[in-house]
């Protein structure tokens, strides 16, 4: 007797409910192999109270108190299929056809290849009973089996399979599954249970359009559900909505915003919103925007159509996202295959009265109820995490305080079985594999994340730009004046308040000598004799105004004397005020100064780290020999090993320490040349185990020096290598070249700076100096913006030049010191 494995029937139980997370996902399991069977409808039917018999003539346990039946209209099993495939745990030809690439002409390429979806049957009942029929049999095959007896049995191969007999069917072709005495029928009862399936339903199958050429019914006790659906008139109320497609080669990105998205917080500036925006429209606004950093987007600006007031457009190759995974063993890119989504965007302080939903209220407890980004593969759920594009963290994490929002956001990714299949799903169908092409599927989609970040962010901060230049044209102060200018026209008009405060003085003054004036005319006045009574009355009445109005303008001039004394005081305020600007611009700078400083201390820490691990590994090899028959010449080689450390150590801490804070502010004449070349020699011993190289060239008329700091010297170039190193390793990594070259030439009063790398993404290269624009992987997008302010600082500037490389894209920095040239 042969030994041989067996296997015991509680391994079935145990991977129906480790692999089938619920009721619901169970329930889609089946209808997916109604899809992958080639049907084109079916129904299921859940019976909490009816008996199996009431379900279907001579079912197997025809006692069995409620039922869920499953029909469709695929191709069938035939009796070897049954046998062969269906009734062998994990066997799917689903799978070998897949792997083959011999899918049918004609069929769906197959969502399920894991072979275990039935035995997530065991979740929703006792029994299992199978009716198929193939269009070439004229009978019907019956199968039936009890998951109880699953309990009784010693070894898989000893549960009892029940072949019942065939019978004459009028259907052409299809499949019916009836799995009877429901274990929770409760489960399935009730308004409450229903709105909870329909919801999860809308989860399992895609709630934004139809899958094609397949349409499913549920019902429940008679009632058929209504699965959630996203009707047009529900996602024509977005006040945002985005497209993206990704076809193999590159990703097309599309955002449409309508006009009262745009509307800013804080009720001045929703009144001046209302005022100078809502007025005509937008369209001055559109203007407004279309001539917005033209030079820095990386994305195009048009005018909406239809309810949309702008539409924004970008599209990214596929071969510019760094860090992309290859196929392993291989410099090939791992492509993810074609897929597409749509994200809608809801404002809910701004949601419609008259929705499709009956009510405001309403039409917010569908979108929250729907919030997520879902996977969807040929219109089936992929179980992944409601916040599948991590809204949340790019949200909060500081990316863009304007961008998409999880919990009031709805949408879908696409993918499908016959363009994904490199996509694989892990078995218990909780999301994917961790594989090459499911990392770029990612990056891919943290492409769209950034583009959504950007476009948001530019139409609101641009629409705000555009109402506060009204709220201060209304407050008369010019556009173009900076914080100094404001400043000091204030600090005008408290002198001028100061002045009028003698002046006031006067006036009160005198107006008080002038009301005791009149005061005593009048006195006089009433003790006069009038010709005639109406004379007096006119007389004594004019009197009455007169004191009024000598109150009156005794009030107004105190009024205006103390207004003057509080405008005043105003003028100490502006010197605070001053001081402060001053110390906000010099805390930028040293912000400036410190972020520069990081990048030197991380590239520091990362090669510090190197030399400890070289350490480390000796030390570990020296103390196998000590206690042995220790090697005078090992000891000495380790000797000299600790000397070759410390001294790449103190070299390290020599390249940094120009950067550090307490010799920050010195300013020295520096030679470029001699100084570049010791820089260039610097990274060649950095990059000693690299296929980097630094070359340096130059035409120098005379001794090109400068006045600058070293510490701030340092960083600028530091930060342009590090820059070229990573794209150099990336270009080498992908196999587009075997080494890679940075170049640094001197032409005074300028040094240029260019690697033979693939140079600047067209669709950045506008924006490069701007801080947070990065096409790199987690990149900050702080280094050129770096450089440019610690030029600047000392009277230095740098540019792109606008020559292009064979790849047609800007590939040289510019650095012109001729504002800092010594002498």
């Amino acid at each position: 007797m042969s030994l041989h494995f067996e296997v015991h029937p509680s391994v079935a139980f145990q991977l129906g409910a480790d692999l089938i997370s619920d009721d619901a996902q169970a329930l889609l399991e089946l209808v997916k192999n109604c899809y992958d069977a080639n049907a084109r409808h079916a129904r299921v039917e859940i019976d909490t109270t009816s008996l199996a018999s009431q379900a279907t003539t001579n079912p197997a346990y025809p006692d069995a108190k409620g039922f869920i039946k499953i029909t469709d209209d695929g191709a069938g099993m035939d009796m070897d299929t049954v046998k062969g495939a269906w009734l062998v745990v994990s066997d799917s030809p689903k799978r070998k056809a897949k792997a083959a690439g011999n899918v049918p002409k004609n069929s769906r390429v197959p969502l399920g290849d894991k072979g275990l979806g039935r035995l997530g049957t065991q979740r929703l009942a006792d029994n299992v009973e199978l009716f198929t029929k193939t269009g070439s049999e004229s009978q019907e095959l019956h199968v039936a089996f009890a998951w109880p007896d699953f309990a009784k049995a010693d070894l898989l191969s000893k549960v009892p399979i029940k072949e019942m007999p065939r019978r004459i069917s009028t259907r052409k072709q299809g499949t019916t599954l009836l799995l009877s005495q429901l274990h929770e029928p409760d489960r399935w009862r009730g308004q409450e249970a229903r709105r909870e399936l329909e919801q999860r339903l809308s989860e399992l199958m895609s709630p934004f359009e139809q899958i094609e050429n397949f349409t499913l019914i549920v019902k429940i006790d008679g009632e058929e559900l209504e699965p959630a659906e996203m009707s047009r008139r529900v996602r024509r109320e977005a006040d945002s909505t985005f497209r993206f497609h990704f076809e193999g080669e590159s990703l097309s990105m599309e955002c449409k915003a309508k006009l009262r998205y745009l509307e800013p917080a804080g009720d001045a500036r929703r009144t001046a919103f209302e005022d100078q925006v809502l007025r005509d429209q937008g369209k001055k606004l559109l203007t407004h925007l279309s001539l917005l950093d033209v030079d820095k987007r990386t994305f195009t600006l048009s005018e909406g159509s239809g309810p949309w007031f702008v539409r924004l457009n970008h599209k990214v190759s596929f071969d510019a996202i760094d860090k992309l995974a290859t196929v392993p063993g291989t410099t090939n890119i791992a492509s993810p295959g074609p897929f597409r989504g749509e994200v809608d965007s809801f404002d809910f302080d701004n949601l419609p009265e008259d929705s499709a939903f009956g009510s405001r209220k309403e039409f917010a407890r569908h979108i929250k109820d729907l919030a997520g980004i879902r996977v969807f593969r040929d219109g089936f759920g992929v179980r992944v995490d409601r916040d599948f594009l991590q809204l949340a963290r790019a949200w909060t994490g500081g990316g863009s305080w304007y961008g998409l929002k999880p919990a009031n956001t709805i949408g879908f990714i696409a993918i499908s079985a016959a363009d994904n299949p490199q996509l694989v799903e892990t078995t218990d169908r909780e999301g994917f594999r961790a594989s090459a092409h499911y990392k770029n599927f990612e990056r891919l989609l943290q492409s769209f994340v950034r583009f959504s970040q950007d476009t948001l962010e530019f139409l609101r901060r641009g629409t705000i730009a555009y109402v506060d230049r009204f709220l201060q044209s209304t407050a008369g102060v010019p556009d173009a004046k900076k914080p100094e200018d404001v400043s000091a026209g204030l600090q005008r008009t408290f002198e001028m308040a100061e002045q009028a405060k003698a002046k006031v003085s006067e006036v009160r003054q005198t107006a008080a000598v002038a009301g005791r004036a009149i005061s005593s005319a009048a006195g006089q006045m009433e003790r006069a004799q009038f010709a005639s009574k109406q004379d007096a009355v006119a007389v004594r009445s004019a009197l009455v105004e007169i004191r009024a109005t000598q109150a009156t303008l005794q009030g107004a001039i105190g009024d205006v004397q103390k207004l003057v004394e509080e405008v005043a005081k105003g003028q100490g305020q502006v010197g605070v005020l001053n001081r402060q600007i001053d110390g906000l611009r010099a805390q930028l700078r040293r912000s400036m100064e410190a972020i520069g400083l990081a990048t030197t201390a991380e590239a520091l820490a990362h090669e510090i780290a190197q030399v400890a691990s070289g350490l480390a590994e000796r030390v570990t090899e020296v103390k196998r020999h000590v206690g042995k028959a220790t090697e005078p010449g090992r000891v000495a080689a380790f000797l000299r090993h600790v000397e070759t450390a410390v001294a790449a150590l103190r070299k390290q801490l020599a390249h940094i320490e120009p950067s550090l804070r307490y010799a920050r502010e010195k300013r020295e004449v520096i030679v470029l040349s001699p100084f570049l070349q010791e820089l260039a020699q610097f990274h060649r011993d950095r990059w000693r185990d690299e296929k980097l190289k630094v070359d340096v060239v130059g035409k120098l008329r005379s001794e090109f020096a400068i006045k600058i700091n070293r510490g701030k010297l340092t960083q600028v170039f530091d930060n342009l290598f590090y820059n070229s190193e990573y794209w150099l390793n990336e270009e080498i990594r992908l196999g587009r070249m075997s080494e890679g070259l940075v170049t640094i030439a001197l032409d005074q009063p300028r040094v240029g700076f260019s690697d033979s790398g693939r140079g600047i993404d067209p669709a950045v290269e506008g924006a490069v100096f701007e801080p947070f624009v990065s096409t790199k992987r987690n990149g900050r997008g702080l280094g050129l913006f770096i450089i440019r302010e610690l030029l600047a600082g000392d009277g230095g500037t740098i540019r792109l030049l606008p020559d292009r490389n064979k790849y047609r894209r800007l590939h040289e920095f510019e650095l012109d010191f001729s504002g800092v040239e010594n002498g």
